[in-house]
């Protein structure tokens, strides 16, 4: 079987890059910064949180110089799934730890196989367990082989066991004395666990430290970009004064409900691939048989499993305030992207792809997305109110497109929408236009709304819906 590919896909499914390389990059990137420092073979041993809500925190440093502190507004603790932090704080994970363990063995080899992830089930040399494969950039191959309950990792990283069944794999395959030489190995258990709440006073929680998800769909790694992009732009607003400390809750509200949504189809995809019962073997095994000849079957296949999440109900999200009857009727009839989604990346005729110009990170501010005839959605209240959050530097950026592909996405049969768009891609309030009198006053509610400022109380009602 395939993995189904869209024409607005920008880059083919199952593409894997290694984590060097990810490093590398961010590694480049960081240096180019003048108020990023990396400091290598620092370690944290003890956060000071007396003080939290206050001013600062401070972080005791053990490194080969000597031991310091260094304080700080805020510490985010992306410490990996061993936490120090979490662990000081008396924070517990909460979640499921699954009973199969894998070896992942990453060997350089050359074989002339397509780009595409493998799964062979209940395999000749591996009875009754799960072996996958994948390609990896550099002619390196990547090997997830279940084990037997009864095997110790230490057992199973010996070179004669990892040299026997990497042999074997790839004799079933059909390529059985292809030189390969080990690049890595590892034990690995599947969890799927997340704190209850990132945010602890000015500590703030990302990646592994805040939540341990299984690797089948790379889950790991691409949920902590989502948190990195989640959190620094709300963190620079509070830094900067121009939202409250309370702005950080969100990321905590949001992030945590992202987590829970996978750890419950990392349980899905868990159990498919090392069925704790009888019965969960009997329904994997089902699955696998009718999909050869049923194309009903197929579906059940989640292919995309890493992917960015629906913040629906996020308290940024724009209130009843910010909207007028049409724009109910607009919303209600599910036309384009809805409130709380990411921006879904549109392929243009003339080349290139709609998230071309958008920007991602904190610079980036909020982008005002309108869709269709500007000049009959937007009143000269709100291109005003543009240009004044552009001088103060709060950073609202008007992006009008009206290719026809964008058009038929976003706007439907409508024919143009309005849409303001976090600096992490994410809707928070959309309209069908803002060309009314009240337009800049509805836009200055959900930007205002958006950057957990609070509206005052009493101030609006909810507007009546037509039929």
């Amino acid at each position: 079987m395939e993995a189904s590919q869209s024409p607005q896909d920008r880059f083919a499914p199952l593409t894997n890059l290694q984590q060097q390389f990810v490093e590398e990059a961010l590694i480049t990137l960081a240096n180019q910064q003048p108020l990023v420092e990396i400091r290598f073979g620092h370690r944290a041993t003890r956060v000071t949180t007396s003080n939290i809500e206050q001013a600062c925190a401070t972080l005791e440093i053990a490194s080969p110089v000597g031991a310091y502190a260094q304080r700080a507004q805020f510490i985010v603790a992306c410490d990996g799934a061993r936490s120090p932090i979490r662990s000081q704080l008396g924070l517990q994970l909460e979640g499921s730890a699954y009973e199969g363990r894998f070896v992942i063995a990453d060997i350089r080899i050359q074989l002339p196989l397509p780009t595409e992830r493998l799964a062979f089930f209940d395999p000749d040399w591996n009875p009754g367990n799960t072996v996958l494969m994948h390609r990896q950039p550099l002619d390196m191959w990547r090997i997830d082989y279940q084990l037997p309950p009864s095997e110790t990792p230490e057992q199973a990283l010996t070179p004669e066991s990892l040299t026997r069944r990497i042999n074997a794999q790839l004799a079933m395959i059909g390529y059985g004395g292809v030189p390969w030489q080990l690049d890595w190995r590892s034990v690995y258990s599947a969890r799927a666990l997340t704190l209850p709440n990132y945010r602890h006073g000015r500590v703030l929680f990302a990646g592994d430290s805040a939540h341990l998800l299984p690797i089948f769909g790379v889950r790991g790694a691409n949920t902590g970009f989502q948190d990195a992009q989640n959190l620094a732009w709300k963190l620079a607003l509070v830094v900067q004064g121009q939202s409250p400390l309370s702005l950080l809750d969100s990321y905590s509200h949001e992030r945590v409900a992202a987590a829970r949504e996978i750890v419950q189809e990392a349980g899905k995809s868990t159990r498919f691939m090392t069925p704790p019962t009888r019965g969960f073997r009997l329904l994997r095994d089902a699955v696998l048989s009718l999909s050869l000849t049923q194309a009903f079957v197929r579906p059940l296949y989640h292919w995309r499993t890493s992917r960015a999440h629906a913040y629906g109900d996020s308290p940024l999200n724009a209130a009843y305030e910010a909207y007028e009857a049409d724009d109910d009727r607009f919303m209600t009839r599910s036309v384009g992207i809805s409130v709380g989604e990411p921006l879904v990346n549109v392929a243009l005729t003339e080349g290139g792809f709609l998230l071309d110009h958008m920007a991602l990170g904190t610079a980036a501010g909020f982008v005002l997305l309108a869709i269709g005839n500007t000049a009959q959605m937007l009143d000269e209240g709100v291109l005003e109110l543009l240009h004044q959050s552009n001088v103060s530097g709060a950073g609202v950026r008007l992006l009008a497109l009206n290719q026809p592909e964008v058009v038929a996405s976003y706007a439907g049969l409508h024919g143009q929408a309005v849409y303001l768009v976090r600096p992490d891609h994410h809707i928070c309030a959309r309209w069908r236009t803002l060309g009314s009198p009240m337009g800049a006053i509805r836009l200055r509610a959900a930007l205002a709304r958006a950057q957990g400022i609070r509206p005052r109380v009493g101030a609006w009602t909810r507007p009546s819906v037509s039929s």
